[in-house]
């Protein structure tokens, strides 16, 4: 088998595990450094969760 040259070509060859492992420690990393970055996905995050509570608060307002 050959090893890929491109970045790209690379990743392709890597297990979805070991992708989503480094894309962990990647946001860790950001989240750790950069402020503005940290502060908008855990505001995006809090609204997401929000957005949930109240679409099933809605659903089930009017079962009995």
């Amino acid at each position: 088998m050959t090893k890929a040259t491109t970045p790209a070509a690379a990743k392709s060859e890597l297990s979805r595990k070991t992708l989503k492992t480094a894309g962990r420690k990647k946001r860790q990393a950001k989240l750790a450094t950069d402020k503005t970055f940290a502060k908008g996905y855990f505001d995006a995050k809090s609204k997401r969760s929000t957005d949930k509570k109240a679409a099933f608060r809605k659903k089930k307002k009017g079962k009995k």
